[in-house]
């Protein structure tokens, strides 16, 4: 049985080994081993026990050497294995990690250059709002320098308007500025009603020469005309009253006019009462002269006496108008001065409660005067003395 048994652990150890495959090289187990172990094994058979276990000793103690040694040889081999499985483990996540770097670099790279290209078109974009500011800034600069500019233009002409000669606005027939002759000190801020003579239409019913009056007088007459220019008498009037409005209106006054147009129904009555209404300081009555001797020239005014029976308390100051502007007329166009007429028969005046007067700026029978009062030159002389005599007037 021990032979047997012997023989078993052989085979084991010899199929063991052929197991092993190229870790056999590795055993160092030479034929005299095996020559020695069968001699032992044949001695056993002539019955000697001690040999026997010897052999089983010798068996065994080398069955447990080569059994340490294959141990010990896949112990080795299972490190080694453990140790390249962790060796490429690691070559793995090196791979693995140096990919993710390469990944992350490239989407670094991405994000990098997006980042540029966000910051260059901002860039651009401040660029271009820092010129659009710089230019609203540029223009804001430009308007203040122009407002600044048309300030002080403003303000120069406001400081210089009085050392501006006067000019007033054209109407379509009278196209002739006025301009001030040897103008007094302007005074303005007073009330002044103009009331252009006549009109194209005579009014022949009859009204009272004066408030309460049983003498009665016509209307409006249509008045006279130039027997040289054939200038009518209400047109001129209407062309002096229209520029002595702007006239006096550049000057400061404010200004009334009874009738601003030759198609018009106003009698004597109806203008003296719009001076009235108005608060007139000052109500003038623009006509011109005529005669049967067209020898006769030269200017006049009109005023009431100091005893009429309607207003003869305005006398003083009607009769200082009417010398203020006779004088101030005959300076400005030249023209031979006649002298104030004081009578109580002109109905315009004898309803007036204000300070009036009439100028009769001419004789239209005169050839001289007719043909100087059309002259648009000459008109401007006249505007002149009549507005000069009112500024006088306020003035003294």
């Amino acid at each position: 049985m021990k032979k047997i048994k012997n023989i078993s652990i052989l085979l084991v150890l010899i199929l063991t080994l052929a197991g092993c495959g190229s870790k056999s090289a590795d055993i160092e187990i030479n034929e005299s081993d095996y020559s020695s172990l069968f001699e032992k094994i044949d001695d056993e058979s002539d019955g000697t026990t001690e040999t026997s276990d010897e052999i089983d000793s010798s068996a065994s103690s080398d069955a447990t050497d080569i059994a340490e040694t294959l141990n010990d040889d896949t112990a080795l081999e299972s490190e080694d294995v453990m140790q390249t499985e962790k060796s490429n483990e690691a070559d793995a996540q090196t791979t693995d990690k140096n990919v993710e770097d390469e990944v992350t670099a490239e989407k670094i790279d991405e994000v990098t250059e997006a980042a540029d290209s966000d910051a260059e078109g901002t860039s651009a974009e401040n660029g271009q709002d820092e010129a659009a500011s710089a230019e609203n800034n540029a223009d804001v600069e430009k308007t203040t320098d122009a407002d600044v500019e048309n300030n002080a233009v403003d303000t120069n002409a406001t400081n210089n308007a009085s050392d501006v000669p006067t000019e007033t606005p054209s109407d379509e027939s009278n196209s002739a500025d006025v301009i001030s002759v040897s103008a007094p000190p302007q005074t303005g801020g007073h009330i002044v009603v103009i009331d252009p003579g006549h009109q194209s239409k005579a009014m022949t019913d009859k009204e009272p020469n004066g408030p309460g009056s049983t003498n009665m007088k016509m209307k409006v007459t249509g008045g006279t005309s130039g027997r040289t220019t054939g200038l009518a008498e209400y047109q001129l009037a209407l062309d002096i009253g229209l520029k002595l409005k702007a006239e006096l209106s550049n000057r400061g006054y404010t200004v009334v006019m009874t009738r601003e147009s030759n198609d018009v129904s106003l009698s004597n009555v109806d203008r003296a009462q719009i001076a009235n209404n108005a608060g007139a300081e000052a109500f003038i009555r623009i006509h011109a002269n005529g005669s049967e001797d067209t020898s006769v020239n030269g200017a006049m005014t009109i005023c009431q006496t100091p005893n009429n029976p309607y207003n003869a308390a305005y006398y003083s100051q009607s009769r200082k108008l009417s010398d203020c502007v006779l004088d101030s007329f005959v300076a400005a166009t030249g023209c031979k001065k006649q002298y104030v007429w004081e009578t109580d028969t002109m109905t315009g005046i004898n309803w007036a409660n204000v300070p009036s007067t009439i100028i009769e700026m001419g004789y239209m029978t005169n050839p001289t005067d007719d043909t100087n009062m059309a002259n648009a030159d000459y008109q401007q002389k006249m505007v002149a003395g009549i507005a000069n005599g009112i500024d006088n007037y306020f003035a003294n």
